[in-house]
């Protein structure tokens, strides 16, 4: 009886998760989707290694979006059973909430254990990889990195004007740069002509720019100060450039499990609070946790005695509507972690500890068929009232 029931429940929440996992994977996605094709598209680079660079950013959605489809499995699947009213029959069979708990927490298990696997090993790798692959990419096709008649700003303290760019593009014409990497200086230099060269052994890649100038301003100084020239090599980091696909440079985020317990216990020998790293490491165990609270609560909602002919589409706007509590919950705690308020630990397990306390309460309700005080009162038919006897005339009759 448990193996069919756990079986059966299995195969409600399964469709749905999938669904919901790829619906919610490819909305994160879409504006890195629409960064790669603008690669193959627009910059001539093979679909083969825009196909291998999606495949290593993946890792980091997935770890946010596994979660989301686990809660909305779980009400969209079950809310079938409580809209044919298949709840009550379970009920009407003995078969309590509890007996639920079975087939969702295992559910819910692998759900937390492919998280954790995603945060503390395949997500830092990843990023490590996605950087080596885009100086492939950026060494072999320069050029993608460039857009004509567009200030690209890929580069910190540097703008580059293409006016036309030459296929394969590493050839420019009508080149202007803005260089403010001295702190004393700005230059402004411009080119007639722009070629691409990739540097040998190194993260470097140099522009060299043919009949030009130079117009050099120093701050302590009033006017500019023009140099001509026949060639020029400009040189470029493509470690800087890296922010086509990540905005924000090396973080905790891309460290291991080892290497962020290295980078807190360098910081606490040096008097400093690793606020950021800590909150990092607890982060990645507190998203591995999501799963098994958002089991508890659809468990609860699913089964609230309010929810016996709920329509099966109200599980999606109570999967949204949690889902935005929980992560508007993390977004306090990552806020309040970072000014230092709270401890990090806590800041972090903030959103468990709020929906974990919603959704036992919201169970142990349930367990004693109560109605949710977060639904409507059910509309069904008039219940009979016990002290009500049928009149004299009927029992006559």
């Amino acid at each position: 009886m448990h193996r069919t029931l756990t079986g059966y429940i299995v195969g409600e929440i399964i469709p749905p998760f999938l669904v919901g996992l790829l619906a919610f994977t490819l909305i994160l996605l879409t504006a890195r989707i629409v960064r790669l094709i603008e690669l193959v598209v627009s910059r001539g680079v093979p679909f083969l290694e825009v196909t291998k660079l999606f495949a290593l950013i993946l890792p980091t959605f997935l770890e946010t979006t596994l979660p989301m489809a686990f809660l909305l499995g779980i009400l969209f699947g079950c809310g079938r059973l409580s809209s044919d009213l298949e709840t009550l029959a379970f009920k009407a069979c003995g078969i309590s909430p509890i007996n639920f708990l079975l087939p969702v927490g295992l559910i819910a298990l692998v759900v937390s254990l492919l998280t954790l696997a995603l945060s503390t090993f395949v997500r830092p790798a990843a990023s490590i990889a996605v950087k080596k692959e885009l100086y492939t990419i950026a060494k072999g096709s320069a050029g993608s990195l460039l857009r004509e008649k567009v200030f690209n700003n890929f580069f910190p303290k540097i703008l580059i004007y293409v006016d036309e760019v030459i296929p394969p593009g590493n050839t420019f014409q009508g080149v202007l740069i803005v260089d403010r990497r001295d702190a004393t200086k700005e230059n402004l230099i411009i080119g007639r002509v722009g070629l691409l060269l990739a540097g040998e052994g190194t993260n470097t890649i140099g522009l060299r720019l043919f009949d030009g100038t130079i117009h050099e301003r120093q701050k302590e100084r009033s006017g500019f100060s023009q140099t001509s020239f026949n060639v020029y090599h400009f040189r470029l980091d493509l470690a800087d450039a890296l922010s086509l696909f990540d905005e924000k440079k090396a973080t905790p985020s891309d460290m291991s499990l080892q290497q962020l317990g290295a980078a807190i216990r360098s910081k606490q020998h040096a008097g400093v609070r690793p606020t950021l790293e800590l909150m990092e490491a607890h982060q990645r165990f507190a998203f591995s946790f999501a799963p098994l609270v958002f089991g508890l609560l659809g468990i609860a909602i699913v089964m609230a005695p309010s929810r016996s002919r709920a329509s099966r589409s109200r599980g999606v706007a109570s999967c949204l509507f949690w889902l935005l509590a929980y992560y508007g919950l993390l977004s306090f705690g990552r806020a309040i972690g970072e000014r230092e308020l709270i401890a990090p630990g806590l800041a972090l397990w903030l959103p468990n500890l709020t929906v974990g306390l919603v959704a036992i309460y919201l169970f142990a309700r349930t367990l004693r068929e109560s109605p949710s005080p977060f639904h409507t009162k059910h509309q069904g038919l008039p219940r009979a009232d016990k002290n009500t006897t049928p009149p004299q005339e009927a029992i006559v009759k």
